[in-house]
C-alpha cells in the first residue's frame, strides 16, 4: 500500500456560499488547508465540487451535501459502454446560473442531463456552449450515509408497519 498523498481540505468559505446549491467548490473556498488523505495529490487536474444540500438529482448515488473530485482535464461527454449506474461516468457542469453534477448525454448540440430514476427528478438540457459546458469528470466522490435529510423516517412504530414487540 502506498502512503498517503497530501489533500487540500477546505478551511473557509466564501461569504457568498451557499450549501443548498450545487457549485464548483474550487471557486467558493477562501483558504486550503492540508490534509492526509488518498483521494488527491497536488495535482493541477483536479478540481473539488459540492453538491447543494437542495440537489437532488442524483439520489441515492450522490447525495446532497457529497464533495466531488473532478477531473478538469476530461472535457468531453463519452458514450462509453457501463454495465450499471456505478460503472456510469458522471460530469460535473456549468449551466448558465449554477451547476449540475450527474449522467450526461450529448444529442447535437444540446447536452442532456439524466437524473437517477429513483431522485424522481425530470431530465434537463441545455444548449452547447451557449448555455452549458462541462467543467470535467467526476472521478471521486466523498459522502455521508444515513443523514436525517435523505431517509424519512416514520413517527411511531405504528407507522412503520412493525414493532420490536412480538404479538402475544
Amino acid at each position: 500500500m502506498a502512503s498517503p498523498a497530501s489533500l487540500r481540505i477546505p478551511i473557509h468559505f466564501d461569504p457568498a456560499f451557499d450549501p443548498k446549491r450545487t457549485e464548483f467548490l474550487s471557486r467558493m473556498v477562501e483558504k486550503w488547508g492540508k490534509f492526509e488523505g488518498v483521494l488527491t495529490g497536488a495535482n493541477e487536474r483536479h478540481r473539488y465540487g459540492y453538491i447543494g444540500l437542495n440537489d437532488r438529482r442524483m439520489m441515492p448515488i450522490l447525495r446532497p451535501g457529497s464533495i466531488v473530485l473532478v477531473d478538469v482535464s476530461m472535457r468531453r461527454i463519452e458514450e462509453t459502454d457501463w454495465t450499471s449506474e456505478y460503472d456510469r461516468p458522471m460530469y460535473f457542469v456549468e449551466i448558465r446560473g449554477g451547476y449540475r453534477c450527474g449522467w450526461f448525454h450529448q444529442a447535437g448540440a444540446r447536452l442532456v442531463m439524466q437524473p437517477h430514476p429513483l431522485s424522481r427528478c425530470l431530465p434537463e438540457s441545455w444548449l452547447i456552449p451557449d448555455e452549458a459546458e462541462v467543467v470535467g469528470r467526476v472521478i471521486g466522490i466523498v459522502t455521508r450515509f444515513n443523514e436525517p435529510y435523505s431517509i424519512p423516517l416514520p413517527r411511531s412504530p405504528e407507522e412503520r408497519g412493525y414493532s420490536s414487540k412480538k404479538d402475544l
